[in-house]
């Protein structure tokens, strides 16, 4: 019997035929039930069931111009113009960084610290806000809460609003530079501080995918490899001045670089000062303040 080109599991094997020197093919599949999702309105029970059955040309279409688009190592969620991050749907573009599953655990680590107060009212800033999906996640939890985002990129200022807007919830979005905090806006003092900056080395660009280095911003990823905690002194100078007695300073971290970004952290007046793991084992996170 002659294959059906336009069958749902041609498309599959489609897909992982040219997707595989890419992604592994788990990922691949993670992939195409995101798009039967989005194209078909499938949910991942319809698809296998359906191994036979023909896809309709206009969707065949689209299946195959977002291939070309993956192929040429483009992230699926460029593509499709959203992200989903800790329960939230997000708009992204080439602005700002695709949210990591390790930011989201930042955010969970910020819940759990502070979670028996989520709804007395905090006030929470986080640095280098990008799509604005820490903000969300953490003004989505402290209902009460007053959070700030700040960003030096407009774009990134912008797409944030519309993510608050999309997610009904409010959150100031400012456009601020952590390198130069005094040209910018007032912002006051705050229980939370967090940030996930720039933190990959230059000379790390080598390890990683090529669909990351050729579409998302450098400036989000890379710091110089001379100096790989620019943007933690930086905001560690400006949460040591702006970081209630009782609040804590939050930041995801190059796992590389641990030990030196606590000591750092304690060389500016913190005290209590930890590295904590993420899922996989690896140092991702430092957790601050000034109480012991």
């Amino acid at each position: 019997m002659e294959k059906n080109p336009n069958s749902v599991k041609s498309i599959i094997q489609d897909f992982k035929d040219d997707l595989s020197i890419l992604y592994p093919d788990k990922e691949i599949m993670h992939i195409l039930y995101l798009l039967f999702e989005e194209i078909m309105g499938w949910p991942k029970t319809r698809i296998h069931l359906s191994y036979d059955a023909e896809i309709p040309e206009r969707e065949i279409v689209a299946f195959r111009q977002i291939l070309a688009g993956l192929t040429a190592g483009k992230p699926i969620q460029y593509i499709l113009g959203w992200a989903l991050f800790d329960g939230c749907k997000l708009a992204v573009n080439s602005n700002v960084l695709i949210p990591r599953p390790e930011t989201e655990e930042l955010c969970q680590l910020i819940k759990s610290d502070f979670g028996a107060g989520k709804t007395r009212p905090l006030s929470i800033l986080d640095i280098g806000t990008g799509s604005g999906c820490i903000s969300i996640a953490l003004k989505m939890y402290f209902l009460n809460a007053r959070v700030v985002g700040i960003d030096s990129s407009q774009p990134s200022i912008e797409l944030a609003r519309q993510n608050a807007v999309a997610n009904l919830c409010e959150v100031d979005f400012l456009c601020s530079d952590i390198l130069s905090p005094n040209k910018g806006p007032k912002l006051g003092m705050f229980d939370v501080i967090v940030s996930n900056p720039p933190y990959v080395l230059e000379k790390e660009k080598k390890q990683m995918h090529q669909n990351v280095i050729d579409f998302e911003p450098a400036g989000a990823l890379f710091v110089p490899d001379n100096d790989p905690l620019l943007f933690y002194r930086a905001i560690t100078g400006f949460a040591h001045d702006h970081l209630l007695y009782q609040g804590s300073l939050y930041f995801e971290i190059n796992e590389n670089f641990g030990m030196e970004t606590c000591k750092m952290v304690q060389s500016s007046g913190f005290e209590k000062v930890e590295v904590l793991c993420d899922m996989n084992g690896k140092n991702r996170f430092v957790r601050a303040g000034f109480q012991k």
